[in-house]
C-alpha cells in the first residue's frame, strides 16, 4: 500500500513534468468542458491529504472517502487525453488495493509513444506482486532505453533482479540508481539485502548500519541488523 504523502508527491511530480498550459483535446462530455485540467488536478491532489488521513485502504465505496476517486473519474471522462490525471488515478487505485484498476490506467499511459518512467515503475510493482517478474523486467529495460537517467527505473529494476536472484545485475542497477539520485539510505538498504542473500554478512551489516544512520525512521534496516548473526 502506498501512503498519502507518497501519492501526493508522486502524482504532483508527474503533473509538474507534464504541464502543458492548455486543455486536453476531446472528451466524452465535450471538448468545451475540458478546461484547465492541470489546475483541476492540482485541486484534487491538494484534497487528498485531508481526505485520505481518515480513509484507509479498505474504505472503497464509502461516500466520504470516495470523493477524490469520483473527482478523478470525472476529470478522466472529460479530459481523456490528460496523462497526469490517468497516472493520479492509477496511484490512488493502487493505494486502495485495486491493482486491476491501476493497471488499466497505467497500460493506457504505457501504450503511448515516448517514455513514461513513473508509470512504468508502478506497473512493474504491480506485475512483481502478481509474480510476473519477466514482464516487469522487460518493461523496465525498455523504459530505461528511453529514459536512461531516471533513477526510479534503475532502482525498481534492481529490486526485480534481486527477487529473481540475479545478484550481480541487481547491485549494478541499484548502484546506478544511487548515482542518479535515489536516496542513499534506500540504496544502502537494498544493497544490504543483495549482500545478505549471498551470505556476505559483514557487507550486509555495514550497509544496513549506513542505511539506518542516514534514516533512523527506516525500521527495516534496524530489523535486518538485529536478525544478522553476531560477529
Amino acid at each position: 500500500m502506498l501512503n498519502n504523502r507518497w501519492f501526493v508527491r508522486l502524482a504532483t511530480a508527474v503533473l509538474g513534468a507534464s504541464l502543458c498550459g492548455c486543455a486536453s483535446k476531446g472528451g466524452v462530455l465535450g471538448a468545451q468542458r475540458c478546461i484547465a485540467p492541470d489546475a483541476q488536478l492540482v485541486k484534487i491532489i491538494k484534497s487528498v491529504d485531508e481526505l485520505r488521513a481518515s480513509c484507509g485502504p479498505d474504505s472503497y465505496g464509502e461516500p466520504s472517502c470516495d470523493r477524490v476517486r469520483q473527482d478523478l473519474l470525472r476529470l478522466n471522462l472529460v479530459c481523456p487525453d490528460h496523462e497526469p490525471t490517468m497516472f493520479a488515478s492509477a496511484v490512488l487505485a493502487y493505494d486502495v488495493r485495486r491493482p486491476a484498476d491501476a493497471q488499466e490506467y497505467l497500460d493506457l499511459i504505457l501504450a503511448r509513444p515516448g517514455s513514461h518512467p513513473d508509470a512504468a515503475v508502478l506497473r512493474a510493482r504491480i506485475a512483481s506482486e502478481e509474480g510476473n517478474l519477466p514482464y516487469a523486467r522487460r518493461m523496465l529495460e525498455q523504459q530505461i532505453k528511453l529514459a536512461p537517467d531516471h533513477p526510479g527505473l534503475h532502482e525498481t529494476l534492481g529490486g526485480m533482479l534481486y527477487l529473481a536472484k540475479d545478484w550481480g545485475n541487481a547491485a549494478r542497477e541499484l548502484t546506478t540508481a544511487g548515482a542518479l539520485g535515489s536516496p542513499r539510505w534506500r540504496i544502502a538498504y537494498h544493497l544490504g539485502l543483495v549482500e545478505e542473500a549471498q551470505g556476505h554478512v559483514e557487507n550486509a551489516r555495514r550497509l544496513y548500519m549506513e542505511s539506518f544512520a542516514a534514516n533512523p525512521q527506516w525500521r527495516p534496516a534496524q530489523s535486518r541488523l538485529t536478525g544478522l548473526p553476531p560477529t
